[in-house]
């Protein structure tokens, strides 16, 4: 499959904390997550196809979240590609209220999900990937963990929909935790660890045809 992502494209990363990584304590912007490796590798394995990338995730949010400054943090910075995962702090949620956050029920994720999916290409970004949500409980067989299916069966099904490219995220955690249980893939159950973001961004790359 050829590379989705075209030399000099501008890829914008949006999500969550998993995304977001610390991104403004870094002087690129970047974080020290799988954002920073994707740069990372592609200027390393493909320095023929030179990009620009911004990351605007941030720590916490939902798919409301991300409605409520979609204008500022996506629109209005013209990415010709869009990378997006979120879900977890959705279904979080469920757990109990954090800052005001309440749980997001699939049906309202969906319709959270198919209202960014819709302005993003009525802005004209041309691709989309979309990752599914990845875990939740230190053991990963949890309820919430396991609810997370749900989720990232919408994530896929909108990508059929908006004939995005569908990153299987969760499914990758899943099985790598299945094949090496004792690698530490996150720090808490929930966020990656230096393992379980290169994980993220080998199976973005390959999704993508980078790789």
């Amino acid at each position: 499959m050829p590379p989705v992502i075209h030399a000099n494209d501008l890829i914008l990363f949006q999500g969550d904390s998993i995304t977001d990584s610390g991104r403004t304590g870094t002087r690129d912007g970047l974080g020290n997550g799988y954002v920073a490796m994707i740069r990372g590798l592609l200027q390393t394995l493909r320095p023929e196809l030179p990009v620009r990338i911004l990351n605007r995730g941030n720590g916490g949010d939902r798919t409301a979240e991300l409605l409520a400054r979609w204008q500022p943090d996506c629109l209005a910075l013209k990415p010709d590609v869009l990378s997006l995962k979120i879900g977890v702090n959705d279904l979080w949620r469920k757990r109990g209220e954090w800052n005001g956050q309440q749980w997001i029920p699939p049906a309202e994720f969906k319709a959270n999900l198919v209202k960014l999916l819709e302005q993003a290409a009525a802005a004209g970004i041309r691709q989309f990937l979309l990752l599914s949500p990845t875990t939740i409980d230190p053991e990963n067989d949890g309820e919430l963990t396991a609810g997370l299916g749900e989720y990232a069966a919408i994530v896929q099904e909108q990508a059929k929909a908006f004939h995005a490219v569908y990153v299987p995220a969760r499914e990758a955690m899943l099985d790598a935790r299945a094949q090496l249980p004792e690698t530490a893939w996150t720090t808490d159950g929930c966020h990656p660890g230096a393992a379980g973001h290169a994980l993220l961004a080998a199976t973005w790359l390959k999704a993508a045809g980078v790789i």
